[in-house]
């Protein structure tokens, strides 16, 4: 914790399943059930922080770096983390769509492919999340 943080106390009804899965892992663990407690919601907020981080990023309203940064995390953290999930960067596919389109307009290609590259615009303008 930063000397400077203030410490602010936070109060949380458990049921009774839950208050004895605590007092287990306390007991398991060797540690008071308020650092357990602390430690789950840090990784919790974390994780939800990550969470959103990335499907921000996987919308294109943030870069990798502003990703990394709202999660609390290194972009290298991030790119590992994308990877895992199979999850592409956006202007990676957008550049592959349009270095495809490039190919056909250049070299011609198949009716079939023409109609994917058209559906992989209209994912990419809409941006949803593809697949590539």
């Amino acid at each position: 914790m930063n000397s400077l943080t203030i410490p602010v106390t936070k109060s949380v009804r458990l049921s009774s399943d839950e208050s004895n899965i605590l007092s287990q892992i306390s007991q398991a663990e060797g540690t008071s059930e308020s650092s357990i407690l602390r430690r789950l919601v840090r990784d919790g907020l974390n994780g939800y922080r990550l969470e959103q981080a990335i499907n921000s990023y996987q919308r294109g309203e943030a870069d990798m770096q502003a990703a990394a940064r709202f999660a609390g995390v290194s972009v290298y953290h991030l790119m590992v983390e994308l990877e895992k999930r199979d999850i592409a960067s956006p202007a990676v596919t957008e550049k592959f769509v349009d270095g495809l389109k490039t190919l056909v307009e250049t070299f011609g290609g198949s009716q079939a492919l023409r109609e994917t590259i058209a559906e992989y615009e209209t994912q990419l303008s809409g941006n949803q999340p593809d697949s590539v």
